[in-house]
C-alpha cells in the first residue's frame, strides 16, 4: 500500500540532493514542483521534509489554491502517524472534491482505509475502501478497484468473521489477477495473497477439501514466484487443514516447515496459528502436556500483541478445563479473565465476533463460573482475599489518580487558552490609576513617587528587568532613590513584593515572546530561562507556574499545537 503514496506527486526522484541545508527564504521563492521534489528527494530526512510540506500547504493557503491545498495535505498525512494522518486525510478529500479531482480523492479515501484499519476501526475503514472502490469503478480503474475489493474482504474475514461474504469478494478479485497476473510483478503477488485468503476462507468454513486444493496451487505458484514468506503461509494453512481432517501427523509436519518462516519474517499472527494449531494436533494424539504447552504460547503472543482473532480463542476453553480438572483455581480464574477481556473487546469492534463466541462458549455460562471460583478463592484462602482486595485499592486509588489527572488536564488547557487568548501587557502601571494613588499615605512625599513610578515605566518599558543580577538596591541606586522607597511604592502599587514584581515582569514578557516566536520555542528550557532573564531553569520554571499556573514544558508544548 505504501507505493500508492507516490502516485499523487507523479514520480520519484533517485538522487539526493543540495536542499539539505536550505534556508527558508529560499524555501518560500520556490515553485509547488520544486518543492514537491524537494519533499521527495529527503524522504531519509523527516525534519527537512516537514519544513518543505508546511511550506508547500502555506504557499497554498496564500493563494487559496484548492488543488495544490490537497497536495500540501497529503504531504503531511505521509509524516504522521494514523491518528493525525486520518485528519489530513480528510483535508486531501474535502480540496479534492471542491476541484473535482477524482484520482486524488480515490487515492485519500484508500489510504485513510488502510490508517482506519491500523486503528481497528474496521467499519470505517470499509466505508472508506468502499468510497475508493467507487471512484475507481467511475475512472475505469482496474488496479484500485480490486485492490480496494480485496481490502475490504480481507476485514471481512480476518478481523469480522464474515468469512461467507470475503469468499463471494475474494471470488471476484481471483478471477481479475488470475487472468492478469502475468501482466505486473504486483498482480502476480496479489493473486498469490488471494489464492492463500480463499484457502483459509475455505478452512474456516470447514471446506476442507476445497482449501487443500487452493493451499497446492498457492504453493507451486508460490514457488515459481520464489517467496518464501507466502510459501510458508500455504504450508502453514494445510498444516491447519490437515489438522482439522484429523491428520494430526502430517499437520505437525507441515507445521515444522512452516513455523521457522513465520519466526524469521516475524510474523506474530501466523505464530500464533502455528502453535495453536501444534496444539490441537496434539490434543488429538491425546498428548495432553504438549497441547497445554502450545496453547499457553498462543497466549503468551496473544499478551505481547494485544491481538487475537476468534478461530484461535478455542485454545483458552482448553486451558479453562484443563486447571479446572487440575483444580487449580488461580490459574482458571486468570484464562477465565482472559477470555473475558477478548470477549469484551470483541463486543466493542465486531457483532459477529460476539455472537459466534456467545454460541461457541456460553458466556453468561463462564462469567457465572468465574463467579463461583472467585468466592471459592474468597472463602477457602484468606490471602487470596487480601491480595483482591488490595488490588481493589489499588485500582481505586489508579482511579483518582486518573480523575485527578484528567481535571488537572481540564485545568491546564483552560488556563492555557485563557493565556494565549488574552493579550499580555509587560507593563504594569498605568498613569491614571497612579495619579490616584499618589496621595496615598506612604510617608513619601508625591513628587519623589512620581519621579519613582516614572522611573519604574520606563525601567518596564525598556526592559532592564531582563538583568539576571537586578536587585533593589541596585536598582535603587539606578533610580538614584533608597531601596526602601522603592520597595514601599512597589508594595503599594502592585501589592506585591519586589521580587514577584520583577519575576511576573519577566514571564509577562517570555509568554508574548513565546507566542509570536516559533524559534525561541526550540530552544532549551535553561537557554530559555536566560532569554527571560533568570539564572537557572528551576528559578524560571517555578516563577512561570506561579504566574501563570502551567509550566512552561507544557505551555510550549500546546503552542506547538496550534
Amino acid at each position: 500500500m505504501t507505493n500508492n503514496c507516490f502516485f499523487l506527486f507523479g514520480f520519484l526522484f533517485l538522487f539526493q540532493s543540495f536542499y539539505g541545508q536550505i534556508e527558508e527564504k529560499e524555501l518560500k521563492k520556490m515553485s509547488y514542483d520544486e518543492l514537491k521534489k524537494g519533499f521527495l528527494e529527503n524522504s531519509n530526512n523527516k525534519e527537512l521534509q516537514i519544513k518543505y510540506s508546511d511550506t508547500y500547504l502555506d504557499k497554498a493557503k496564500v493563494e487559496k489554491n484548492n488543488s495544490m491545498l490537497a497536495k500540501g495535505y497529503y504531504m503531511k498525512s505521509i509524516l504522521n502517524d494514523s491518528y493525525k494522518s486520518i485528519n489530513y486525510l480528510d483535508s486531501v478529500i474535502i480540496f479534492s472534491k471542491k476541484v473535482n479531482n477524482t484520482k486524488d480523492l480515490k487515492i485519500a479515501f484508500f489510504e485513510k482505509a488502510g490508517k482506519l484499519e491500523n486503528e481497528k476501526k474496521f467499519k470505517l475503514a470499509i466505508e472508506s475502501y468502499i468510497n475508493a472502490e467507487n471512484l475507481a469503478k467511475k475512472d475505469n480503474d482496474s488496479n484500485y478497484f480490486y485492490e480496494a475489493k480485496f481490502s475490504i474482504a480481507l476485514i471481512k474475514s480476518e478481523d469480522m468473521g464474515e468469512i461467507n461474504e470475503a469468499l463471494d469478494l475474494y471470488r471476484e478479485c481471483y478471477t481479475f489477477y488470475k487472468k492478469n497476473k502475468n501482466k505486473k510483478q504486483k498482480y502476480y503477488r496479489t493473486y498469490l495473497n488471494i489464492n492463500f485468503a480463499i484457502a483459509d476462507a475455505h478452512r474456516a468454513l470447514n471446506q476442507l477439501d476445497s482449501s487443500s486444493f487452493y493451499n497446492k496451487s498457492g504453493y507451486k505458484e508460490a514457488i515459481l514466484f520464489n517467496d518464501e514468506r507466502l510459501k510458508g503461509c500455504f504450508i502453514l494453512n494445510e498444516g491447519a487443514t490437515q489438522c482439522l481432517k484429523n491428520n494430526f501427523k502430517i499437520a505437525l509436519d507441515s507445521l515444522d516447515k512452516a513455523l521457522p518462516i513465520m519466526i524469521k519474517h516475524n510474523n506474530k499472527m501466523n505464530q500464533i496459528a502455528s502453535y495453536f494449531y501444534y496444539a490441537k494436533s496434539y490434543e488429538g494424539l491425546n498428548k495432553i502436556d504438549l497441547a497445554l504447552k502450545y496453547f499457553e504460547k498462543v497466549d503468551s503472543i496473544y499478551k505481547n500483541i494485544k491481538y487475537i482473532t476468534p478461530e484461535f480463542v478455542n485454545g483458552y476453553h482448553f486451558l479453562i478445563k484443563y486447571y479446572k480438572n487440575k483444580e487449580n483455581k488461580e490459574k482458571q480464574l486468570y484464562y477465565l479473565n482472559t477470555m473475558m477481556t477478548i470477549d469484551s473487546t470483541f463486543q466493542i469492534n465486531y457483532k459477529e465476533l460476539t455472537k459466534k463466541l456467545s454460541k461457541d462458549y456460553d458466556i453468561p455460562l463462564l462469567i457465572k463460573e468465574k463467579e463461583i471460583i472467585i468466592n471459592e478463592l474468597e472463602s477457602g484462602k484468606r490471602n487470596n482475599y487480601y491480595i483482591i482486595a488490595s488490588l481493589f485499592f489499588s485500582v481505586l486509588i489508579f482511579l483518582i489518580f486518573g480523575i485527578i489527572q484528567t481535571r488537572l488536564k481540564k485545568t491546564y488547557k483552560l488556563r492555557f487558552e485563557e493565556l494565549v487568548n488574552k493579550n499580555v501587557s509587560t507593563s504594569t502601571f498605568d498613569e491614571k490609576s497612579n495619579k490616584e494613588k499618589a496621595s496615598e499615605d506612604l510617608n513619601i512625599s508625591d513628587d519623589i513617587i512620581q519621579i519613582i513610578l516614572k522611573e519604574l515605566k520606563d525601567f518596564e518599558k525598556n526592559k532592564l528587568y531582563l538583568n539576571p543580577n537586578i536587585s533593589v538596591q541596585s536598582l535603587a541606586n539606578d533610580f538614584n532613590t533608597n531601596s526602601r522607597y522603592l520597595s514601599a511604592i512597589i508594595n503599594a502599587k502592585k501589592q506585591k513584593t519586589f521580587v514577584n514584581y520583577i519575576n511576573d515582569l519577566r514571564i509577562d514578557n517570555i509568554v508574548k515572546e513565546l507566542k509570536s516566536n516559533t524559534i525561541l520555542r526550540k530552544y532549551t528550557m535553561k537557554a530559555i530561562s536566560e532569554e527571560a532573564g533568570f539564572k537557572t531553569a528551576e528559578s524560571f520554571s517555578k516563577a512561570f507556574f506561579k504566574r501563570t499556573g502551567l509550566k512552561p514544558s507544557y505551555f510550549i508544548k500546546e503552542l506547538e499545537k496550534i
